[in-house]
């Protein structure tokens, strides 16, 4: 666990120690060196909005309640909810589209990729300073279809390096990992089908192709997403990239999209009876990208609600890791995985872009997902 006590904040979230507060700074001190914090310390920074402390849960009484919202600076002009900002153009030739569907998500490839500009030296997050290389980012979250390809390539754990973030020394796979990770395509689609998921068994994967392919792929560890995005030419963002672009950078919206409303037509949140809707199954879980109103900045869509998404670091409790930031990421000996973006039965309070997370990199969750970033 990372620092003072281990906070089980709802039946619905991983269990996660929540980091609420603006601008506070946890005990663990900031790592010198390419892009790397030290030793753990006390998460506690949120980013942009106070949201409040979680109440521990230990049964079914809802989390703690949510503290008045921050400001959000304002969109610039000419910016649209549902395309994003800026001309590019779309990158998809990911391995795990090379078989499927060029118009399965909205129209286009559910490996379709957008740039973000990043920054240099910008105020980002609130009261700190950072340094955001250009990177691109998926604009969808991996669905089944594409994670059924990698477990149809898969031959063993990644090669040692592999998956390394582009601006982040010693962040590629470890050996070491190998045993946290299927030995061979068999033993994961074994593992897919049968292995326990925190903490419904609301499950996407089906052994065969069928409805679910272009839902987010669900129940994945850690190890499985860093391998994943490996395999398809790309790594999992840091932090840092991550929030940059649910927050659009220096102006640090509370919410990815344009205007500062939460509601179903931005996000998927709210199921199984949290405020939305009582369903809690798997037609809870819609394909990826069904909420085109919410779109970020530059175009990313999901980013808010859907699954929650691993993230490269594993917490130091500071955000950003170092200050001033550049490029920089947590890649502590904690085993704990930073976790972003809430999920689809998440309350209002858990959708705030800069809500931060973490649980073990081995824990399967029923709403806990992907999204890769990759060099521009």
């Amino acid at each position: 666990m990372i620092g003072a006590g281990l906070v089980a904040v709802s039946c619905l979230v991983p269990d996660v120690e929540l980091v609420d507060s603006l601008g506070d700074i946890g005990d663990g001190g900031a790592g010198a060196g390419a892009g790397v914090s030290g030793a753990a310390g006390r998460a506690t920074t949120a980013g942009n909005a106070n949201v409040g402390t979680a109440g521990t849960h230990t049964g079914g009484a809802p989390p703690g309640q949510a503290g008045t919202a921050g400001t959000a600076q304002q969109p610039q002009a000419g910016e649209t909810a549902v395309g994003g900002e800026g001309n590019f153009v779309p990158d998809d030739t990911a391995r795990s589209c090379a078989g499927l569907s060029k118009t399965a998500c909205l129209g286009e490839s559910c490996c379709t990729s957008l740039p973000v500009p990043g920054c240099s030296g910008c105020a980002f997050p609130p009261g700190e300073t950072s340094t955001v290389s250009p990177f691109q980012l998926d604009k969808y979250e991996v669905t089944v279809g594409r994670f059924r390809a990698f477990v149809n390539a898969y031959t063993g754990p990644p090669a040692d390096g592999s998956g390394a973030h582009p601006h982040v020394a010693g962040s590629g796979w470890q050996h070491n990992w190998g045993g946290n990770i299927a030995v061979d395509a068999v033993d994961l689609e074994s593992a897919l089908e049968f292995r326990p998921c925190k903490l419904l068994s609301v499950r996407t994967w089906t052994k065969a192709p069928a409805a679910n392919e272009q839902k987010p792929a669900n129940c994945l560890s850690w190890y499985e997403a860093f391998a994943f995005c490996a395999w398809d030419g790309g790594y999992l963002p840091s932090e840092l990239d991550w929030q940059f672009a649910a927050t659009a950078g220096p102006e640090n919206r509370m919410y990815p999209w344009v205007g500062q409303n939460l509601d179903i037509d931005h996000a998927l949140y709210g199921a199984c009876g949290n405020g939305v809707s009582e369903a809690c199954d798997l037609s809870s879980i819609l394909e990826v990208g069904s909420k085109p109103a919410g779109a970020g900045k530059w175009g990313h869509l999901d980013l808010t609600g859907s699954v929650w998404e691993w993230i490269l670091d594993s917490p130091s409790g500071e955000f950003p890791a170092a200050k001033p930031c550049t490029d920089c990421a947590s890649l502590g000996v904690s085993d704990y995985r930073s976790i972003r973006g809430g999920s689809w039965p998440e309350e209002t309070n858990y959708m705030l872009a800069a809500r931060r997370t973490e649980d073990p990199a081995d824990s399967i969750w029923y709403n806990v997902g992907i999204r890769c970033a990759r060099k521009p």
